[in-house]
């Protein structure tokens, strides 16, 4: 198996999602995106698990094949292992949107006050 190929898809994913953020925050939308990322990453990851456990065409050797990887050993790979980072970055962006949200409500409290 070639590593560097699952590290270029983990890596495009990643910049993907970061990007597809961004453009979310960009829109005022940053809480429903994040949850939208939340939601495909656990699915994604959900199902890595269950094509790992059943031995899907061999799914479960993503790790140990050598020379003989399929396609199905990569995408494995990459569906066992980009979720986490995904599930990291979501929870990231719902942190940024409460604490903006918490800022603002903060400010509007002080301004009411003086």
């Amino acid at each position: 198996m070639s590593a560097w190929v699952v590290q270029v898809v983990v890596v495009a994913l990643f910049a993907l999602a970061c990007g597809a953020l961004v453009a979310a925050w960009m829109r005022g939308r940053l809480g429903v995106a994040a949850v939208a990322l939340l939601v495909i990453a656990v699915a994604m990851w959900a199902a890595a698990f269950a094509a790992i456990a059943t031995e899907f065409r061999g799914a479960n050797n993503f790790a140990t094949c050598q020379t003989d990887c399929g396609a199905i050993h990569y995408v494995s790979a990459v569906a066992f292992i980009a979720p986490p980072l995904l599930i990291s970055l979501a929870a990231l962006a719902m942190l940024v949107t409460r604490g903006t949200r918490w800022h603002a409500r903060r400010a509007a409290a002080h301004e009411n006050q003086g």
